[in-house]
């Protein structure tokens, strides 16, 4: 069926240099093409076994074929040179997208595609495969490719980013990001710079982590402690080296933790900065200047009160009004402690807070003898991980879940309603994986996505506001990074379009880097670890 595509006028430039090279091809002979068309190929295709040529597209008698070409060139170039999948061209996720699109598995010729990507070698944008990546010998029908960004930038230079829809005679339509929303976050992680101590400790841990050695001998979550460490690491060394593949990946890479995203996410968008830890990221520079990152204060628990006046206009919430006060997590210690708290207990209590709103069970309803501040103190002193997480997640929440949820059904029943009926009702999903037992769905609450739909809508809604003021910005969930020059500009407008689309006085408060504990951050291995490691015999773990 012929649909439109939306494009890039970049992506359009790319396809009049494309027939550039294909013109300077017919100047060739045979033999001098075929040994351009074999030396690519081996470059771009490793495990191929025929070559990949363009020879069809020199029959200038065959529209065929030229229109076939253009169908895929255009699909590809939308994906691979735009936002969040900058550098992919694996026939593969093509695939994905057609099946989910048409319902049915049914797509055009591959071998269009892989003429494509030839041509994209030829003309110096596709420096080769990707490291890491793990390649299919029985289905090379595309690989993850490196992209020389800069060859990208000389072929656009000077053209408009303005889009275009194009009249494509394909199965289905191609649909991505928003261009507006992923190129120029795009634009600004590739301006910035890392400070080279920072840099320097970050390579030091990718050449020392041992991913071999730490899964046969530590525990799973001192494992994802490192593994976290070595995402992070991964981050700053892709910022720093301009590698435009890694610069945008969420630091979970699976395929299938992208497609759960893309259904649960409810429009987030991921790079690399999204779970890198808050204080690596603000030692980072966008042209030069330190970052800055606007946020909402109590973000979560704010969008909880947004949704509760959206239902029911007319009541008034304290939950609500201590979001607006910027004393929220204060308020709730009050009344789980009865006393002021302290900046640890800020931090646990924020993390119940999450928990409580996002659990798919039933709010506690038996109460606890012991003491909620008794949990807390034994949760905080409590060294040994896997004793705090499984504090965290049993006695120690179970009491502070039953306190918070019965002040909130004495003195705020509607607010109580609607996270009950959100923990109750549950939606039943598909699972990424099958568990041990089989099982392939799991029950969720929703409530995350709501309150994450409600979130997506306002940030969207500062960004377009900001736009001609500020032109560099990243987001992560809730937060607007930006350059320090910019931060008191994104602030007032996030105040102003919380004024405009919820008519509330939203808390928006500036972070910016101290400093100070971003080294303590990258002390990447412990000497215990490490003395471990010296003593430990692989062959002794395999008997």
């Amino acid at each position: 069926m012929k649909i439109d595509i939306v494009v890039n006028r970049r992506i359009e430039r790319l396809y009049e240099e494309c027939m550039t090279l294909i013109d300077s091809l017919k100047g060739k002979t045979k033999e001098e093409r075929f040994e351009l068309y074999k030396s690519m190929t081996n470059r771009l295709y490793p495990h191929a076994k025929e070559i990949v040529d363009l020879e069809d597209q020199l029959i200038t008698k065959r529209k065929d074929y030229q229109r076939k070409f253009k169908e895929w060139f255009f699909v590809i170039c939308k994906s691979s040179f735009s936002n969040g999948r900058f550098g992919e061209t694996c026939f593969e996720l093509f695939k994905k997208e057609i099946v989910k699109k048409s319902k049915e598995d049914k797509c055009s010729s591959k071998i269009y595609a892989h003429k494509v990507i030839l041509a994209l070698g030829l003309m110096g944008l596709l420096e080769g495969v990707k490291e890491n990546y793990s390649h299919s010998r029985d289905s090379s029908h595309g690989y993850h490719y490196k992209v020389d960004y800069l060859r990208w930038f000389e072929l656009t230079k000077g053209v408009s980013k303005g889009n275009v829809s194009i009249s494509l005679d394909l199965e289905v339509d191609w649909t991505g990001y928003e261009d507006w929303y992923g190129e120029r976050q795009f634009e600004t992680i590739k301006l910035m710079s890392v400070e080279p101590k920072l840099y320097e400790q970050a390579k030091t841990y990718l050449t020392k982590y041992d991913e071999y050695f730490f899964s046969n001998t530590l525990k799973a979550d001192e494992k994802k402690h490192f593994t976290d460490k070595w995402f992070a690491a991964r981050a700053v060394c892709a910022i720093a080296e301009h590698d435009t593949y890694h610069m945008l990946r969420h630091s979970d890479d699976s395929e299938e933790n992208d497609e759960e995203k893309l259904i649960y996410n409810a429009g987030r968008y991921y790079t690399c900065l999204t779970n890198m830890h808050n204080e690596i990221r603000k030692e980072l520079r966008i042209d030069g200047e330190p970052v800055v990152e606007v946020d909402i204060s109590a973000a979560q628990p704010t969008m909880l009160g947004l949704l509760l006046r959206e239902r029911y206009p007319d009541i008034r919430s304290a939950w609500f009004e201590h979001c607006e006060k910027g004393d929220f997590y204060e308020w709730i210690g009050s009344i789980v402690l009865g006393r002021k708290i302290t900046p640890e207990e800020r931090k646990v209590i924020k993390l119940l807070i999450m928990r409580m709103l996002y659990i798919a069970q039933r709010p506690t309803e038996k109460k606890d003898n012991t003491s909620f501040g008794t949990y807390l103190k034994k949760y905080i002193k409590e060294k040994n991980p896997s004793k705090k997480e499984n504090l965290g997640k049993g006695k120690l929440f179970k009491s502070f879940d039953f306190i918070v949820m019965s002040y909130l059904k004495a003195e705020e029943p509607k607010l109580y309603k609607l996270v009950y009926e959100h923990r109750t009702n549950l939606k039943e999903v598909k699972r990424r994986k099958p568990t041990a037992a089989g099982r392939t769905t799991k029950k969720r609450n929703n409530l995350s996505i709501s309150m994450t739909e409600m979130e997506v809508k306002y940030i969207k809604a500062c960004l377009k506001a900001i736009a001609p003021k500020v032109k560099y910005f990243y987001t992560i969930h809730d937060c607007i990074g930006c350059k320090a020059s910019d931060a008191e500009k994104v602030k007032e407008v996030m105040v102003a379009v919380g004024k405009e689309m919820f008519d509330a006085n939203l808390n928006i408060k500036l972070e910016s880097g101290t400093g100070e504990t971003i080294m303590d951050d990258f002390k990447f291995i412990p000497e215990e670890v490490v003395m471990k490691k010296k003593g430990w015999k692989p062959e002794k773990m395999a008997a």
